[in-house]
């Protein structure tokens, strides 16, 4: 069978990300064993309607898969797009709706001829195999049941064929955090690992293939801090980090051993979510940092040559701006390499979306602003007071930044 997998264009314009989707390769990779498979990314490659039209036309294709996605943490929601394909496709060949969208709004999704409203690879194969029949693919039974994803189905794309040394790799996915501004538990709030091995195997492959920035998608790779320190020592003694950059997404929960094991093994950049410089704020959002620490373990990374990412959010009910100062202080006394602020956003799946007044759910988010009671701020006070302080905030710190790079080398391999 000829299967033809897409993701959408995203609703909102954003520059190409570091990496795919990586459940959409993931499903690919299992499905080229037994199919015929072609991906199509329009994330990252020009959106091409009549190219879809040719193929339809021509009849070139069995079965369509398009990913909906939601406004995951990498990526950006992509229904308009999605909604558009499986318009076209309705009546001429079966599509396949699956994806974070669909995981948390447990609905039909459009025209598709199939929805998968659980996030569980079982279920795509379940709905391909009942419409191929033969060969049947098997079931996944365990995590590490899934092949090591094949890199190779994404070579006929310009983006990839230029960043040609750049991919991800997942050692772990799920979080059991429960922060309430978080749409994962609308579909993977258990934390699920592979095991040592088949992380230490992917890594080894990747490497011989030529990778050498490699973007760890774990939502946080420090989730269990004995396990992420125990892979880290095994990469070290087998010198697989050797030659690689190394990127990854932390909590703030972490200690000095931890980085100088991370500085070994070339972590070039850890990305902090951090949220907010108050403690009646990151209490409100359920975060379990103790904000005292912060600084010692920025300044350590810092130190070590580590370029760091500190993630920040505006908008909480409380939010003064008293408050938004504590945030910005924290932000300076750290001296973050990159600075990402947001608004706070009540996303569909999250428990705050739930918390909202049902006359408020018009949309699948809703940004936090004065103009609908949420917060102090209306959103162009909260866009004003974000720029300000990231215009000066940058300026501040592009001396430091050159001499890290001067001293370091920058965090990726060109």
């Amino acid at each position: 069978m000829r299967i033809l997998m897409v993701y959408p264009q995203p609703d909102q314009s954003k520059k190409p990300r570091f990496g795919f989707s990586y459940e959409m390769l993931t499903i690919a990779t299992i499905l080229s064993k037994y199919h015929s498979v072609i991906v199509k990314d329009y994330s990252c490659e020009c959106r091409n309607d009549e190219w879809l039209d040719s193929q339809l036309k021509n009849r070139t294709m069995d079965i369509v898969l398009v990913e909906c996605d939601s406004y995951a943490l990498k990526r950006s929601q992509n229904i308009l797009h999605a909604k558009w394909i499986t318009e076209q496709c309705a009546g001429v060949v079966p599509v396949i709706a699956y994806g974070n969208y669909c995981y948390i709004t447990k609905k039909e999704f459009a025209s598709a001829s199939y929805t998968v409203c659980k996030n569980n690879i079982n279920e795509i194969i379940t709905c391909i195999n009942g419409l191929t029949h033969s060969p049947s693919i098997p079931l996944v039974q365990e995590y590490d049941d899934l092949p090591f994803i094949n890199r190779t189905l994404l070579q006929e794309i310009d983006f990839y064929k230029r960043n040609r040394i750049n991919t991800l790799l997942q050692t772990a996915k799920g979080c059991e955090n429960t922060c309430i501004f978080c749409q994962r538990k609308g579909w993977q709030s258990h934390y699920v690992t592979h095991s040592d091995k088949y992380v230490l195997d992917e890594l080894r492959l990747v490497k011989d293939q030529g990778y050498r920035n490699i973007w760890v998608t774990d939502e946080n790779f420090t989730f269990n801090i004995s396990r992420a320190k125990r892979l880290l020592k095994k990469m070290y003694s087998l010198s697989l980090s050797d030659g690689l950059n190394m990127f990854i997404s932390s909590w703030a929960n972490i200690d000095e051993e931890f980085l100088l094991l991370a500085s070994k093994c070339n972590v070039k950049i850890i990305s902090f979510g951090i949220e907010s410089g108050n403690k009646d704020v990151l209490s409100y959002y359920r975060k379990n940092i103790t904000l005292e620490k912060i600084p010692t373990i920025i300044k350590c990374a810092n130190q070590l040559g580590i370029y760091t990412v500190g993630n920040f959010i505006i908008g909480a009910p409380m939010e003064s701006m008293d408050t938004i100062k504590q945030t910005f202080a924290l932000i300076r006394e750290c001296e973050f390499d990159q600075v990402n602020i947001k608004t706070l956003d009540y996303m569909i799946g999250s428990e705050l979306y739930d918390s909202l007044d049902t006359s408020l759910r018009t949309d699948d988010h809703v940004f936090a602003c004065k103009e609908l009671g949420l917060t102090p701020f209306t959103l162009d006070q909260i866009r004003t007071i974000k720029q300000e302080f990231l215009d000066t905030y940058y300026k501040e710190h592009q001396d430091v930044l050159k001499k890290k790079i001067k001293k370091y080398g920058p965090p990726y391999i060109q």
